[in-house]
């Protein structure tokens, strides 16, 4: 079986859940599915068949207008590769590329629903730098109107939660739930790692600094005089204005830190000398970060929205919502529980972890893959 997959997202250095998804579904598929990939740019990432799709003008430095050039290159690198018996689009920012790929080569299309710019919308995020102008509001729509034409247009619809699928119930004839995984073997630390700040607890943000993981709103928050408040990221992926306030409450705000950047094993490692992650998203299609934290024996204090509520609750975490004061109040709550409150907690979510695993949902993967193919039934 042929696939080509058209990813954007980085392998070897994620900036989120998408990467880390791709790499270990791959992992798992590789011995029975032959896939070529059309991705971003990337190093060394141990994937055959992989061509790094650059952006022919760097100096175009504007997201929405990017994205919109994205369709042509990837599709342009993707038909480099041998006719495919189907085609993966793994983001809305490639469905477009996807669908007239599939339809070069007259193959099934499988959209991955990570991310939605239609979804995005409901939460005020525009993909422009002002919807209120006449030329933001014609870009935004050009996104969303392209993400819902490709959707009406494909075979089959992979989501990673019922919480995120409920945006797309006009769909729900083609559509399959696929959730992330972990794999509790692997997720082991291999050395102690010494968080920054001197106060009793430390409490990890780690992801991308983006409007709809709610940075702005934790930064505002109050910080309990206990606890030492650490990101952990990259700038990569990020929105400009998380970044800047970030970077101006830095050494200003007591209890706040900056990690930098961790992946594989020091994400790991990084996670594990933590004693709680917070996740205020006020969008969150799945949330693997969620799944990480639990693994790591962290509380988890999370808004529990869209794909998170699929698998958190009062067992396992801690409500956080999405607003300063909401966040405030659950980073005291949490400096206020038992070492019984605590240990059932991590328990809980450990023994929720174990219903996620990655080689379950590469199963899950092939079994779509063979349902659009007879031949392999």
């Amino acid at each position: 079986m042929k696939v080509i997959v058209i990813f954007p997202d980085s392998v070897s250095v994620p900036n989120g859940g998408l990467g880390i998804q791709f790499k270990n579904v791959h992992q798992r598929l590789k011995d029975r599915v032959e896939m070529f990939v059309a991705g971003y740019p990337d190093g060394p990432n141990g994937i055959d068949n992989y061509i790094s799709v650059s952006h022919p003008i760097p100096q175009l430095q504007h997201g929405s207008i990017n994205t919109l050039l994205g369709h042509t290159v990837y599709l342009a690198e993707a038909l480099k590769f041998p006719k495919p018996d189907l085609v993966h689009a793994y983001d809305w920012s490639t469905y477009f590329a996807g669908y007239y790929l599939a339809k070069h080569h007259n193959v099934p299309l499988i959209l991955s629903m990570n991310l939605s710019a239609n979804a995005l919308a409901t939460v005020g995020i525009a993909n422009c730098l002002d919807p209120n102008t006449d030329d933001g509001l014609w870009l935004h729509r050009t996104h969303v109107d392209m993400e819902w034409f490709c959707l009406g247009q494909c075979d089959k619809i992979i989501h990673v939660s019922n919480g995120y699928a409920r945006y797309f119930t006009d769909f729900n004839d083609k559509s399959v739930i696929i959730p992330n995984g972990i794999d509790m073997n692997e997720w082991k630390p291999t050395e102690k790692v010494k968080l920054p700040g001197d106060r009793k607890y430390k409490v990890v943000y780690i992801g991308r600094f983006s409007y709809m993981k709610s940075v702005m709103e934790l930064l505002d928050a109050d910080i309990p005089d206990d606890v030492d408040l650490i990101f952990i990221g990259s700038n990569n992926g990020g929105d400009s204005d998380s970044i800047n306030k970030l970077d101006s409450l830095l050494g200003k705000k007591e209890g706040l830190h900056y990690y930098g950047p961790a992946y594989d094993q020091e994400k790991i490692n990084a996670l594990f000398a933590a004693d709680a992650v917070i996740m205020p998203s006020k969008h969150e299609p799945f949330g693997i970060v969620a799944l990480e934290a639990l693994a790591s024996e962290n509380i988890l204090l999370s808004s529990r929205i869209d794909g998170l509520s699929d698998f958190l609750d009062d067992t396992n975490s801690l409500m956080c919502g999405s607003t300063p004061e909401t966040i405030s109040k659950a980073l005291y709550d949490f400096t206020q529980l038992t070492d019984d409150q605590k240990s059932e907690l991590i328990t809980n979510g450990k023994a929720t972890c174990e219903k996620y695993n990655w080689e379950s949902v590469a199963d899950q993967y092939y079994e779509v893959y063979k349902s659009m193919l007879p031949s392999y039934e």
